[in-house]
């Protein structure tokens, strides 16, 4: 049977023949974008050049390799190869193609162990875990196709499934893994740390490493590592890769609490795993995943972290700990979610996530500025701080890069704080544990204008005014519906925000009156005014979350199911009695019409 033929092995991977088949498509299509981005030339030039070289057509221009017949990428490949680059790029390709080989067979293992009968699959055990993992909805996206065909990654010497081992009557070897991460200019979760632990809690191993690149951020909040820790330490990746090698064999699982994580960081493929994140749920909360200690502290009755920060031995001993008692005591139920308690000092805060790095703090208050249109009562001047890291200008802004930052909006009091969260514009929604955020328009490049002292201004002559077009002196105070009338009746765009209209609007009028905005010309400004601005660049949308469900109360069931339980003063009706009609909640148009934000509709 295919089963008993031996896996390809990675040194095995850089003596295969480069060729390509049809069936080789995918292979190729991953293999020509990293020798794309690496700018792999040949005699006729890079991907680009080969195509406006070979092809005719539409599919000179096509630079997604995945819209090519496979021909056409294996050609550019073996022109590669054939040429100047061939000890460069014949590497590359053997190691994408010994991947595709090799995941084939894993392909036809796995198939295999999906064909044994249900009365044979252990019910209890460690095995029975490892089938509960591969049951996750998650699973096939985050461990069956884990990127091992890329640079510096590595993979156990011989992977079977559970099936395999019953088979052989070899009992399983679980271990647990565990990571410490930090943020490097090359990689945002780079690994500084590893731990692995047997079933009898001895730590077989425990080190920091060396990562490559410039530590940017060592996350010492959550590790507890500093600079100084990494004085002397000369371990690399690849020596912990080698050490893992000696380590797994064939009945090995690996297990960790979202283990997915630990095995990115370490760039190391194996199965079989058994993720404890995966393992156990909260009640009427299907997005959030239960905390490790939490698990620990309900089920082992343990306590954990009693240091505050994150030890990656005591983590991977815990997740064995708690894999070993679900195999004796499982399946576990769905849980009951824990309390949300929330400082009362942090009630006077917003949560505003995936922002770039770099954002300008005025930018991140803009979004509570009327002027800008993204909400509907300006709440900027109820602003004490804006709290975050790699905020502008101490952190330059590239555009290039897609790192992103979060920060912390406090308010004056929690009132001031709840108002701004819900005069925000955007759309309603909760996060994983139920707490409500909105999806907000952010405004990027509004400059703040600094105040200035009063000036005796020379008498100037006399301008426009609004009055004589029939308009208001304060182009913001009119409504949207207004604005895009005037826009239209002058052929004007009827695109973006409020504050675009507005601007849009008075350089049309051409009047000296900037209508709630500052003119960079204009020394009159109110210098009174929270957020003065000048005309918006772009929009991004950022995430705002409050930091407790209703004002501090604690989450959990109570508010999943407020709504259905009955109002207390709700009263069912009497047998015979016919129910009162239920009125239907007015339009949007209606109800904004009712606040004199829009026109009454006709």
């Amino acid at each position: 049977e295919r089963r008993n033929k031996q896996t390809m092995g990675q040194k095995r991977e850089q003596t295969i023949e480069v060729e390509f088949t049809e069936a080789d498509k995918e292979c190729l299509v991953r293999l020509v974008k990293e020798l794309a981005a690496k700018g792999a030339e040949g005699d006729k030039g890079d991907f680009k050049a080969w195509l406006k070289a070979t092809q005719k057509g539409a599919m000179k221009t096509k630079l997604d390799p995945a819209k090519h017949e496979w021909s056409t990428l294996s050609d550019f490949v073996l022109h590669l190869v054939a040429g100047k680059g061939e000890g460069k790029w014949a590497p590359v390709a053997r190691r994408h193609l010994g991947w595709s080989r090799w995941a084939q067979r894993r392909d036809e293992w796995t198939r295999w162990q999906n064909d044994q009968n249900e009365h044979e699959r252990p019910k209890t055990g460690p095995w029975s875990l490892v089938g509960r993992t591969a049951s996750h909805a998650n699973y096939e996206e985050q461990y069956a196709k884990l990127p091992s065909y890329n640079e510096h990654w590595a993979r156990s010497k011989k992977q079977r499934p559970p099936r395999w081992s019953q088979e052989k009557g070899t009992p399983p070897e679980m271990l647990g893994v565990d990571c410490e991460m930090c943020e490097t200019d090359q990689d945002p979760r780079a690994l500084v740390g590893v731990s692995v632990v047997n079933e009898k809690g001895i730590v077989l191993l425990k080190t920091l490493v060396k990562p490559p690149g410039k530590i940017v951020d060592y996350k010492t909040t959550i590790t507890g590592l500093t600079a100084k820790d990494f004085k002397g330490i000369t371990t690399t990746l690849a020596d912990v890769q080698a050490k893992l090698r000696e380590f797994v064999k064939p009945q090995t699982i690996l297990v960790g609490h979202g283990l997915v994580h630990d095995l990115r960081a370490l760039k190391f493929d194996h199965l079989p795993v058994i993720d404890t994140a995966m393992l156990f749920s909260y009640k009427k909360l299907p997005r959030s995943t239960p905390g490790l200690a939490d698990l620990c502290k309900r089920l082992l009755d343990e306590s954990m972290r009693a240091e505050g920060t994150h030890d990656s031995v005591e983590d991977a001993k815990m997740a064995l700990e708690l894999a070993k008692w679900e195999a004796k005591n499982g399946p576990t139920g769905e849980l009951e979610p824990p309390e949300h308690k929330v400082d009362p000092k942090d009630l006077v805060k917003l949560f505003v996530h995936r922002i770039p790095r770099g954002t300008d703090v005025d930018d991140i208050k803009g979004m509570f500025s009327k002027v800008n249109g993204t909400i509907g009562v300006d709440h900027v001047g109820s602003i004490v701080a804006v709290k975050g890291k790699f905020l502008g200008p101490k952190t330059k802004k590239d555009p290039a890069s897609k790192a992103m930052t979060s920060a912390y909006v406090e308010f004056e009091s929690v009132e001031k704080c709840n108002m701004a969260f819900k005069s925000l514009r955007g759309a309603n929604g909760t996060d994983a544990l139920g707490l409500p955020q909105k999806s907000v328009k952010m405004v990027v490049g509004y400059e703040a204008k600094k105040p200035e002292k009063e000036k005796k201004k020379p008498t100037a002559k006399p301008t426009a005014s609004n009055g004589d077009s029939g308009l208001p002196d304060d182009l913001s105070k009119m409504t949207v519906v207004k604005l895009k009338e005037e826009l239209k009746s002058r052929g004007l765009d009827l695109k973006g925000l409020k504050a675009d209209l507005v601007a849009r609007l008075q350089a049309a009028i051409g009047t000296g009156d900037g209508g709630g905005f500052s003119s960079p010309d204009d020394n009159d400004s109110d210098s009174d005014a929270p957020l003065a601005s000048l005309a918006p660049k772009e929009t991004m949308t950022v995430m705002v979350r409050k930091m407790a469900a209703h004002e501090g109360r604690a989450i959990g069931t109570k508010d999943k199911s407020a709504k259905d339980v009955a109002s207390p003063g709700k009263r069912k009706p009497v047998d015979g009695e016919k129910p009162k009609r239920k009125v239907g909640r007015p339009s949007r148009r209606a109800r904004l019409a009712a606040k004199g934000i829009i026109e009454e509709p006709k």
